[in-house]
């Protein structure tokens, strides 16, 4: 009989795993919350309107197709019974397997600042990517009836914390998207007036 493997998480890891083990005698499944494998590099570009979200979503069973024993599960895991070998989803499913290989993924560390971790907007998944945009545009419709310059410049204030990869080309990005459509859009507000600060 074949073991059974699950793979937790179809991101970059998870799909070179189940790529690995498909057709070397295993059934596998790969299990994942979306039904789709996110190109998170390029989230910031969802975010700063500069790519729509299918450009950076891939559908999880088209990039199965033609794997060998190979099957895919959408669910939420929330339970993994080490003893009895058996992952749980939330819509009450049990799967059992013989190995299991966790890829599912990370979440965002805000070093124990409580204060911000309330107010920050995270940058992990398409939700995430999509309130950011929508929360810049808020800020500018805000801005451009604001009477107070006080209130007006601190709406026009987008801090971005940590300076990796993705901070440094979000950070591009909306200043790229602010300066060569957003101020061309709202010509209440004065360039000025908008500040894009990167914090490392």
């Amino acid at each position: 009989m074949e073991k059974r493997v699950i793979v937790i998480g179809a991101g970059f890891a998870g799909l070179r795993a189940v790529r690995g083990l498909a057709d070397k005698g295993f059934t596998v499944t790969l299990v994942d919350r979306q039904n789709y494998h996110l190109f998170q590099p390029l989230l910031y570009q969802v975010a700063t309107a500069g790519l729509e979200s299918e450009s950076i979503a891939y559908p999880v069973r088209a990039a199965l197709r033609g794997l060998r024993d190979v099957a895919f599960r959408m669910g939420e895991v929330t339970r993994v019974d080490l003893d009895t070998r058996m992952v749980s989803l939330s819509s009450g499913d049990s799967l059992p397997y013989d190995y299991l290989v966790i890829a599912a993924g990370a979440a965002t560390m805000f070093f124990g600042l409580e204060s911000v971790e309330h107010v920050a907007l995270e940058l992990k998944d398409l939700d995430d990517a999509t309130r950011l945009r929508n929360r810049v545009l808020t800020a500018f419709e805000q801005a451009a009836h604001e009477q107070n310059p006080d209130i007006r410049r601190a709406l026009l204030t987008f801090i971005v914390a940590g300076g990796g990869p993705t901070g440094i080309e979000f950070a591009g990005a909306l200043t790229e998207l602010i300066r060569q459509v957003l101020v061309r859009d709202y010509p209440e507000v004065r360039r000025e007036d908008v500040r894009v600060l990167l914090v490392e």
